[in-house]
């Protein structure tokens, strides 16, 4: 009986493990992130420094600009996905830890194309604005539940500056200075610098 017991014990502390586990994201997640949060940071900084008027900048520039944004962003998601082929999928929580991500990711996928489609249509480059501040609030609320899944205080507090982030997005619609310069800050303080802290530990505890 007590052998049966120990037994029993020992598969349900193996369950809640596998149940509880690590929830942070693999390598590659916190790789992308951080690659997101630098390439778009960058991107919008750009922006601000020719709408600020510190620096003359030509149209190129800021088409240039987007087109390394993003298409750096798919070089580098296509990278990681095929880096992490093999990976294992890991604990229930990582799993519930990384799909808020992918959700929010799809999310903005299709965001993406309802503003995009109406600016081209209407042919007010006004509505794709706010497609920023829909973008930080969906951040907001993946690191929400990344706050709830693994109870780490600090998630909360990024969680808490998107949606601040993307508050002031709102306030700011017509300065397209303070506009860009508050996307560039947020996309570099609350996606890069998140994203290699968790690529860090990820590494730490390989």
């Amino acid at each position: 009986m007590t052998d049966e017991l120990a037994t029993a014990r020992a598969d349900l502390a193996f369950l809640r493990n596998l149940a509880e586990g690590d929830p942070r994201p693999s390598a590659g997640a916190s790789l992308l992130l951080m690659t997101a949060g630098l390439l778009y940071g960058f991107e919008t900084l750009i922006h601000w420094i020719g709408v600020s008027g510190l620096v003359a900048l030509p149209d190129w520039v800021h088409f240039a600009a987007a087109i390394v944004g993003t298409g750096g962003f798919l070089l580098a998601l296509a990278f990681i996905l095929w880096m992490d082929r093999n990976q294992p999928t890991g604990t229930a929580a990582r799993k519930a830890y990384e799909t808020a991500f992918m959700a929010a990711g799809l999310a903005n996928l299709s965001m993406a194309f309802v503003f995009g489609f109406n600016a081209f249509r209407t042919q007010d480059f006004t509505l794709w604005l706010y497609y920023v501040p829909v973008v930080f609030a969906l951040q907001g609320a993946a690191w929400f539940v990344a706050s709830r899944v693994q109870k780490r205080l600090w998630y909360g507090v990024v969680a808490i500056g998107w949606y601040l982030a993307a508050a002031a997005l709102g306030l700011t619609m017509n300065d397209p200075a303070m506009f860009n310069l508050i996307a560039s800050l947020a996309l570099l303080g609350l996606m890069a610098v998140p994203g290699f802290v968790l690529w860090r530990l990820s590494r730490a505890a390989d």
